[in-house]
């Protein structure tokens, strides 16, 4: 394993933009800014409207919960009310365009969902035009590992590689999923072409067993994939791409892994994801990182 400096310079945004929506599980009307970060900042949501306007950096440690979407809380504390909940697809978007360093400002406690992919904020970020930071960009080249869940099948294997490359797989006994699988280099073409256009999903028979949980109170047919037994429902009566649910498997993948806090070069094969076992492999990924850190001369 390594931590290299690469030929070109971290990225930030060129100026500030904002996007409103509605909270996919909290049902909140939102507005996020995302704002101009000097080098080494990082990724860091700040609630504006919490006294204080806490910061909540996007990295694992402040992780507080994984059900339907990954959430972020002060030291990760799940009884903090200052939180945001589903942070993936804006996290995906920025790493995804090879964003290292923005502000995140939030007026409520979920981002908006847009259209429940990550388009929408690719085309606000390109929008505001991006900027190189005085300072190279840091890649994380992790030592192969494998990481499995044994009661879900689910299997992640890393290994070393000279480009950020995944490779996913979802299989589901529904007769329009079933299995499918891509591989992606991911640059920021790719990512804008492949993968950011891909909505979420669920079935049509979770619907109601989601909102009793308090979840999904701001989804609808305009920013989800709702499958049925026999036809997909949702406003655009299609789906963006024949294999769609794997490509969003990727996107929200791509958001969590974002959460090590640097960039990856690794190939990372992953099979029958979700959120919670995506941030433990990226704990797994952060104790090789400190431990390589530990040993690097003073």
């Amino acid at each position: 394993m390594r931590l290299s400096l690469g030929p070109e310079k971290q990225k930030t945004l060129s100026q500030e933009i904002s996007f409103k929506g509605v909270g996919l599980h909290t049902g909140s009307k939102s507005t996020i800014t995302f704002k101009p970060a000097p080098a080494d900042h990082g990724i860091v949501f700040i609630r504006t409207d919490l006294p204080g306007r806490p910061a909540l950096p996007a990295h694992h440690r402040y992780v507080c919960g994984v059900v339907r979407g990954t959430t972020l809380s002060v030291d990760g504390d799940r009884n903090s009310e200052a939180r945001i909940h589903t942070v993936e697809h804006v996290l995906s978007a920025l790493a995804g365009l090879g964003v290292d360093n923005a502000v995140v400002e939030a007026d409520a406690n979920e981002p908006p969902v847009a259209d429940g992919g990550a388009g929408p904020f690719v085309e606000a970020i390109l929008k505001a035009g991006l900027t190189e930071c005085d300072a190279p960009r840091r890649f994380f080249q992790p030592d192969r590992m494998e990481y499995t869940v044994g009661e879900t099948g689910t299997r992640y294997l890393v290994e070393p590689a000279d480009d950020f490359v995944l490779d996913v797989t979802i299989d589901f006994k529904h007769p329009l999923i079933g299995l499918q699988n891509r591989v992606f280099v991911v640059t920021p073409e790719t990512y804008r072409a492949e993968i950011g256009r891909a909505r979420t999903f669920c079935f049509d028979y979770e619907v109601e067993a989601l909102k009793r949980q308090g979840l999904a109170k701001g989804g609808t047919l305009d920013n989800a994939v709702v499958v049925g037994a026999d036809r997909i429902h949702n406003s655009e009566n299609s789906l963006r791409y024949p294999d769609e649910f794997v490509r969003h498997k990727a996107l929200d993948l791509i958001g969590d892994l974002a959460l090590l806090g640097v960039a990856l070069k690794a190939k990372v094969t992953a099979s029958r994801v979700g959120h919670g076992y995506n941030v433990n492999l990226v704990k797994q990924l952060a104790a090789q990182l400190d431990a390589l850190r530990a040993s690097a001369p003073a």
